[in-house]
């Protein structure tokens, strides 16, 4: 018996594996690619000045990986539009982009991202989203769900 089929099996067999490990480190980093959180976006509208807080939140929003552009405004500060994504915790947020903070025409988030409820209205009710700490600081205990949200 000639040992040729049994060489010919494991090459085969290793050229499957090896596809098979290519294909999966493939489609792992593009499910954990980069959501360019805070890089700018168009929200498509614009709120009014207020010192009080305005959420927009705009989908689909083409230039975000999330296809989710949050903007916002509280207490005189204004984000503009900014790319978000879904998270379970800050940690998820955490590598946003950043503005410069030597740059006052720099709207963009200065001092990184929080996973909170931003809205508990409209399409992104009680959804958990990556706000800017600009505008909603880091509450003493943590972030609480709203209670209009179930």
């Amino acid at each position: 018996m000639s040992s040729t089929p049994s060489r010919s099996r494991t090459r085969r067999l290793a050229r499957h594996l090896a596809f098979a490990v290519l294909a999966s480190l493939t489609l792992g980093a593009a499910a954990c690619g980069n959501n360019h959180l805070g890089r700018p976006c168009e929200l498509g509208a614009t709120g009014p000045a207020s010192n009080g807080q305005i959420v927009t939140v705009a989908s689909p929003a083409l230039e975000c990986p999330s296809r989710m552009c949050l903007g916002g405004s509280a207490n005189g500060i204004a984000t503009g539009g900014l790319c978000t994504a879904g998270c379970e915790s800050s940690a998820d947020c955490a590598d946003g982009e950043l503005g410069r903070l030597d740059d006052p025409s720099d709207t963009r988030c200065k001092s990184g991202f929080a996973c909170m409820w931003p809205t508990t209205v409209g399409d992104f009710a009680c959804q958990k989203l990556c706000v800017c700490r600009d505008l909603v600081g880091d509450p003493t205990g943590g972030f609480t769900k709203p209670a209009a949200c179930p």
